[in-house]
């Protein structure tokens, strides 16, 4: 049990740490690049993406290592026969998926469950950031300060419509 709470415990703040360097080196990115707005916003959703794709991996290998390994459980269902259905397993926890084909024994348990919290986490902090750098990278045309606050009246130039 000891292994599972210290492994679980290393993956939340490896993956917690691995989105604030993330976080951090895209809003200081951002204010240098100069790209259209729209390319910054690509931008920010890819790497976002791939932070997370980084933390599903690493579980997806604890999960090997600590089946192989640390022998702390193993999974039953469909049989994890390769790499790829580690990985399979750490997407469907991480996102809350959950689909049931695939289950852990023994103390990964524990280590799932606290991939599935860990998961929401990072995604809703994700969902935070990126609804912060659009309301800072977004185009959107400025109204004048007369209109400012203003529900009835339209903005002196109409946003996109998209």
């Amino acid at each position: 049990m000891t292994a599972a709470i210290l492994l679980a415990t290393l993956l939340v703040v490896g993956t917690s740490l691995l989105h604030l360097l993330v976080f951090r080196a895209l809003t200081r990115g951002m204010r240098r690049v100069s790209l259209h707005p729209y390319a910054q916003i690509l931008l920010i959703l890819l790497a976002i993406l791939a932070a997370h794709m980084v933390a599903v991996i690493l579980y997806a290998v604890a999960y090997a290592l600590s089946v192989q390994t640390l022998q702390i459980g193993n999974f039953s269902g469909v049989p994890m026969n390769v790499p790829l259905d580690y990985l399979y397993f750490s997407i469907v926890s991480y996102t809350s998926l959950g689909l049931g084909d695939v289950f852990p024994n023994g103390h990964l348990r524990l280590v799932t469950g606290v991939e599935a919290l860990n998961g929401l986490l990072l995604i809703a902090w994700s969902g935070s950031f990126i609804f912060i750098a659009m309301g800072r990278i977004w185009p959107w045309e400025s109204v004048s300060p007369a209109h400012q606050g203003r529900v009835s009246e339209k903005p002196a130039v109409e946003k996109p419509e998209y």
